[in-house]
């Protein structure tokens, strides 16, 4: 730092016994000693002494001595050239230092009027104007004003080949790529990625500017492992995530990139691409790098950094390395508070030895210190609790959408299959009364024929026909009235004793499969079931039973449309079985029909499905067959382990 003639002594002397050693007292005497005798200026002691109070974290004193310094910068452009230059080096020194402990404000009140300050010199300082700007570009950034961040990095940019024009050594490239960077990992943090993308391409420029300058520098050592660090996390913005990958791995080969920093930065990837795992894993060298950075851990360093490990624990399911995260950001929590305390205690007992009332005021001083620590570490601590709850919503809330969205999806697909449905059942169901009201109407106008005169035969073949389709048309219409039953879900009375065999036999003796010439029918009960009564509705019952067995009777038939072959004059089998289970009876239908795939075991209980169109029917039978069941207190469901066929199980209670 640069703010006397004698500089290089009274600077060395300072920041070597004092600011460095971290000795708070000796600092501030050594500060008042050298002002006492000249070999520190009014405005050097004052810089000093901001810096003194920023290192050992006296926050009650920052902003008032930040205030006058930025005062004396506004009015310090009398100062010769010689000792102007000195004084803005020294003063962009404590700009830096306000800036790596995080006081955005102070910095941002020290560097303004430096900035103008500095315009007095021209180009004399426009490396040091770069380094203050890119600063204020990435404070803005974080202070949520990228209109003022803009305006700023754009004015730092555009210093840029003027100060590789004047300047072409090695140190004056390393300090302009560290700068631009600055401003790169700024936006990169705020996931400002189209400013990202721009400030990547200026690295870019003036690295390649810099190889083509110094080709063997020893600094490429270094420099091309975090090159392709900067490449990887710059691909990952712009979507190409493999080639990301390929650069982080080629990053990763570098030995010099095996240390604390290269940990750490690699996370400046990691992190953003969703590796959390790896990241994890490199933050284990955090407490490594935080005590190479900075002497002591400011609650900022515990937002920065001990937080995002926290989440990388947590993301990579890393619980108990999350809870050992968590008790060391609560541990340093506590160790910054202290820290602050003492070192303010032993500046007020030590340095300036208050005693009467300085002492009180001193003492309240120290209390609002005390309310101003604690209110932040409860801010931090919500900050903490609030960014955990709001992420654990946003993953809640993400998952329901997701969830939400494939439901109306299956909805809107079980919609259109059921319009589709509904559309093929209107025609399957106008077919099925147009057929026998063809064939009432033909023998209606036979037998209404003027002279017709029909023999016995006839007639009596007639009658057979005209009174099985009117059955037909009967049965189709009793079905609509029974799927109108089902979808009101009316409540059936339960008040019947009858005997399970007793439905059984009836259901047998309505659905006719006895007398079905292409089956093999079999009833099979088991010992016991005869003498088991049923609370039920026996009609109700029976319907169901018997339309189940409708169900194998009508598909355990070739198809019509197959035509005869050999298969077709085959008997089928149909089996009937009653079973005793605990709390009630199975009354199980087994067929050797077609058979039902396994994924439609519930799709077959919708309304209007029928699996094979070249069969007869509606599409209702095993809707009302449920229907009824489940009134009755119990249920039909599929078996799907039976293949040969189909197996129903049809259940109902004592």
């Amino acid at each position: 730092m640069l703010l006397h003639p004698n500089y290089s002594q009274t600077d060395s002397l300072i920041l070597r016994e004092g600011i460095d050693a971290g000795d708070t007292v000796r600092t501030y005497f050594l500060i008042d000693s050298l002002e006492q005798t000249g070999d520190l200026n009014e405005l050097g002691a004052e810089a000093f002494r901001l810096i003194a109070h920023q290192r050992f974290y006296h926050l009650n004193e920052i902003d008032a001595e930040t205030e006058r310094l930025g005062r004396r910068i506004a009015t310090h452009n009398s100062l010769a050239d010689r000792k102007q230059w000195y004084y803005n080096y020294g003063v962009s020194w404590l700009a830096y230092e306000l800036y790596m402990t995080h006081n955005y404000d102070g910095f941002l009140r020290v560097a303004v009027p430096l900035i103008a300050s500095m315009d007095s010199l021209g180009n004399r300082q426009y490396d040091q104007m770069t380094n203050v700007l890119t600063m204020m570009a990435c404070c803005y950034v974080k202070l949520g004003e990228p209109e003022k961040a803009k305006v700023v990095a754009d004015r730092a940019r555009s210093y840029c080949w003027d100060i590789l024009a004047a300047d072409s050594s090695i140190g004056i490239h390393q300090r302009l790529i560290n700068c631009y960077a600055r401003v790169k990992d700024a936006y990169v943090m705020v996931q400002d990625w189209e400013q990202s993308k721009s400030w990547f391409e200026i690295v870019d420029s003036v690295e390649q500017v810099f190889r083509r300058r110094h080709p063997d520098a020893p600094v490429w050592e270094v420099y091309d492992g975090y090159i392709h660090l900067d490449r990887a996390t710059k691909l990952w913005i712009m979507g190409q995530k493999d080639s990301a990958a390929a650069e982080y791995d080629k990053f990763c080969k570098y030995e010099t990139t095996r240390d604390e920093n290269g940990y750490i930065q690699a996370n400046d990837y990691l992190m953003p691409a969703g590796r959390w795992k790896e990241a994890a894993e490199n933050y284990e060298h955090l407490d490594a790098f935080i005590k190479w950075r900075v002497p002591k851990v400011y609650l900022e360093e515990i937002h920065a950094y001990y937080l995002p490990k926290f989440r990388a624990n947590i993301n990579a399911g890393r619980n108990d390395s999350a809870l050992y995260t968590a008790k060391q950001i609560a541990e340093r929590f506590d160790s910054a508070y202290m820290w602050q305390k003492r070192s303010q205690m032993a500046e007020m007992a030590t340095v300036y030895d208050i005693q009467g009332k300085e002492m009180q005021i001193a003492e309240q001083k120290a209390k609002l210190m005390h309310t101003r620590v604690i209110a932040m570490g409860v801010v931090m601590i919500l900050l903490i609790i609030f960014f955990t709850i709001y992420a654990l919503i946003r993953r809640s809330e993400r998952r329901r959408l997701e969830e939400k969205n494939q439901q109306l999806t299956i909805a809107n697909e079980r919609a259109e299959e059921s319009s589709r449905m509904k559309t093929k059942f209107i025609q399957q169901i106008s077919h099925e009364f147009r057929t026998p009201l063809n064939i009432l109407s033909g023998f209606a106008q036979v037998v209404t024929a003027e002279g017709a005169e029909l023999d016995e035969a006839s007639r009596h073949e007639a009658n057979i026909r005209i009174l099985e389709n009117t059955d037909r048309i009967t049965g189709l219409v009793n079905k609509m009235l029974e799927l109108s039953d089902a979808s009101s879900r009316t409540v059936i009375e339960l008040s019947d004793q009858v005997p399970a065999v007793q439905i059984a036999l009836s259901a047998v003796e309505a659905s006719g499969i006895e007398r079905a010439g292409h089956l093999a029918f079999e009833l099979l009960i088991d010992e016991g079931c005869e003498t088991i009564k049923l609370t039920t509705s026996q009609s109700a019952a029976t319907r169901a039973l018997s339309l189940l067995l409708d169900n194998a009777r009508k598909f355990t038939a070739p198809a019509e449309a197959y035509g005869h072959h050999a298969s077709a004059d085959e008997k089928q089998r149909v089996v009937l079985k009653l079973s005793v289970v605990d709390g009630g009876i199975q009354f199980i239908v087994e067929d050797t029909g077609i058979g039902i795939p396994a994924a439609e075991a519930e799709c077959i209980f919708d309304e209007f499905v029928q699996l094979n169109e070249y069969y007869d029917g509606t599409g209702i039978g095993l809707t009302v067959a449920r229907s009824l069941a489940r009134r009755l207190g119990g249920d039909v469901v599929l078996d799907t382990t039976y293949t040969a066929g189909a197996r129903f199980v049809f259940t109902l209670p004592w």
